[in-house]
């Protein structure tokens, strides 16, 4: 049985990379860097970081993980498949017909359903994923913003940290917005997009509290106060470069 499960994962590993890494990798590379001018700080955080983490980024289109991860976890992701990260799309938009389910399982893309919580089977997956050494892909706030503003944190993550100690890297990136606007399927190029990345957050005193709400809710906004540092870093070097 241990035998066939391994097998079953090695199989599933194998799908994954050729759906992702020789799929869709080479596309939205193209389309990030090429068709659009996409600027990445500190990517050798993510290149020489450790599995397991969590890696966490404001939200403002459909598509944000998508369009990042394939510059940001390339080109280790090519030889390491854990650098294939899972990711957390909304079930109801995304899961749709066998073949597009498909496409996001094969993608590791684990389903979540707003609304139902952080005990939902999804959930209980995540941790499961960063137990056995991988990297998960989730966004603080839960949903995308429509202002432009970062959003207050949503308590799931704080629970993903407490429950398996796994680090975090905050990002925050500007300019997806542009390239897929809301209410648009198809994105445009000739954007500018920033991808900022932040030191590793360990949460080591926080194991020790109580496995609860609040502590969860401390850790998530531990966290998205990182990402709000890197907005300020990314805002403040725009006004040098316009001084």
């Amino acid at each position: 049985m241990a035998l066939f499960k391994k097998m079953l994962e090695i199989l599933s590993s194998l799908v994954s990379y050729l759906v992702v890494m020789i799929g869709m990798v080479p596309f939205f590379c193209f389309l990030m860097k090429v068709l659009n001018r996409t600027e990445i700080q500190n990517k050798h955080i993510i290149q020489r970081a450790r599995p397991p983490f969590i890696f966490c980024s404001n939200h403002v289109s459909m598509l944000d993980d998508t369009f990042v991860d394939p510059v940001v976890f390339a080109p280790r992701a090519y030889w390491d498949f854990r650098f294939i990260a899972y990711h957390t799309p909304e079930k109801k938009n995304f899961f749709k017909g066998p073949f597009f389910s498909f496409i996001m399982y094969a993608s590791r893309c684990v389903p979540i359903t707003r609304g139902k919580g952080v005990f939902q089977p999804g959930m209980e997956r995540l941790i499961r994923v960063l137990k056995s050494g991988k990297i998960v892909h989730i966004y603080p706030e839960g949903t995308r913003t429509r202002s432009g503003k970062l959003g207050k944190a949503k308590i799931g993550v704080g629970r993903l940290v407490r429950e398996t100690g796994a680090p975090v890297i905050p990002c925050y990136h500007q300019g997806l917005d542009k390239v897929l606007p809301i209410g648009h399927k198809i994105p445009k190029i000739g954007k500018k997009v920033k991808i900022y990345i932040g030191n590793i957050i360990n949460f080591s005193e926080y194991i020790d509290m109580p496995n609860a709400p609040k502590t969860w809710q401390m850790i998530a906004d531990k966290i998205m106060e990182a990402i709000g540092e890197l907005r300020a870093q990314v805002e403040s070097q725009a006004d040098t470069t316009e001084n």
